[in-house]
């Protein structure tokens, strides 16, 4: 029993340590006074089965206000649908557009990251941004986010969001991603960041080319986000801020299914087991979580003649992560849902359990019907 009470302790002192680090990069961060800047970009899409959102996001795209040079690489990543088509015609009507095909990536990548590599390897500029498929930004995205290149930044992480949803589950998907954003903030301005989204980031092609693309991951699903950039900060000390300008956000898509919901997220968590390889402090974060998540589930258990030690978890737990969720809204302009965070709050120790079980498993999740 004193081993277990010991057990307890250590890793809930680390997860609280954790949250504590995050909020005071909170506390620091502040809005990026960058002026204007006149850099040519590149931005890529990838695309897989995406006709219902795809001519949206071409519209986002055609509307952006930008100065400088600027082209839109969009990627067909072997669509079945008609995918091929709407992008093939609307560069007929743009020649900013330029449709290419995921066969031109390296054969030794996978899924989005081959997709990734060939509209990396067809962009002109060295600037690159990038969005997905059913997601949909300002027209003052691509300056925003470009306008964060100064100060010798090598890579820009920009805030996503989800869209809004009228079901718990998408209730629930709204604030957990916030609650990953604001994590990313807070570890940033510390000078240490931690994650990024595919959804909304940028880097320069010769950081890309400088650590010798996904080469060290082609064989994860995912990983052209977090694990990307934890591989450019270790590789080539990549300088990275992030943007907390609103036109710079970015809208995703909303789950209003469980299992849709799940499934996204067990294919990111899949990353989370092999994070050791490239951010040791931070994986032994993701595997206290889930230790202390855990503990909190089968609390009988676990917390058995230990009363006060399960009151101080569940109450340092909550302040800890009420903070995370107050300065994060406050920053970023969100709305404080007190309720809601409630819910998530409970919700999130089941749910953090079964991500980690789920997350070996990776392999054999469906992922655009592959």
């Amino acid at each position: 029993m004193e081993y277990l009470f010991y057990f307890i302790v250590f890793n809930i002192s680390i997860y609280n340590i954790g949250l504590l680090w995050f909020i005071l990069g909170l506390v620091k961060s502040k809005k990026n006074n960058f002026n204007e800047n006149n850099l040519d970009v590149s931005i890529i899409v990838c695309v897989k089965n995406g006709e219902l959102s795809l001519p949206f996001i071409l519209n986002d795209l055609s509307s952006q206000s930008y100065d400088s040079n600027i082209e839109f690489v969009i990627v067909d990543n072997d669509s079945s649908d008609k995918s091929k088509k709407i992008i093939k015609d609307f560069s007929t009507k743009d020649q900013r557009f330029k449709y290419i095909h995921s066969s031109l990536g390296s054969e030794k990548l996978k899924y989005k990251k081959r997709a990734l590599d060939a509209g990396i390897k067809s962009s002109k500029y060295d600037i690159l941004l990038f969005t997905d498929a059913d997601c949909r930004v300002s027209k003052n995205w691509a300056s925003s986010m470009i306008n964060n290149f100064n100060n010798n930044i090598d890579y820009v992480i920009g805030y996503s969001k989800v869209a809004t949803g009228e079901k718990f589950i998408s209730k629930f998907q709204q604030i957990d991603f916030m609650m990953l954003m604001f994590s990313a903030l807070g570890s940033t301005s510390m000078g240490r960041p931690v994650a990024a989204t595919g959804q909304n980031q940028a880097y320069k092609k010769s950081l890309y080319k400088t650590v010798g693309g996904f080469n060290k991951i082609t064989n994860l699903i995912q990983g052209d986000d977090s694990i990307f950039l934890n591989i450019c900060r270790n590789f080539a000390s990549a300088n990275v801020a992030f943007s907390i300008n609103e036109n710079s956000y970015v809208k995703s898509k909303v789950h209003d299914k469980w299992e849709d919901f799940l499934s996204q997220r067990s294919r990111w968590a899949g990353d989370a087991n092999i994070m050791w390889k490239f951010n040791k402090p931070f994986y032994l974060f993701i595997l206290v979580t889930f230790i202390v998540n855990l503990g909190l589930l089968f609390s009988p258990l676990f917390y058995f003649g230990f009363p006060g030690l399960f009151i101080f978890t569940i109450i340092s737990k909550l302040l800890l992560e009420l903070l995370i969720y107050f300065f994060g809204t406050t920053i970023l302009h969100e709305k404080f849902n007190f309720i809601l965070f409630i819910k998530w709050f409970f919700v999130q120790t089941p749910y953090i359990v079964i991500m980690g079980f789920l997350s070996f498993f990776q392999k054999n999740i469906k992922w655009r019907e592959k």
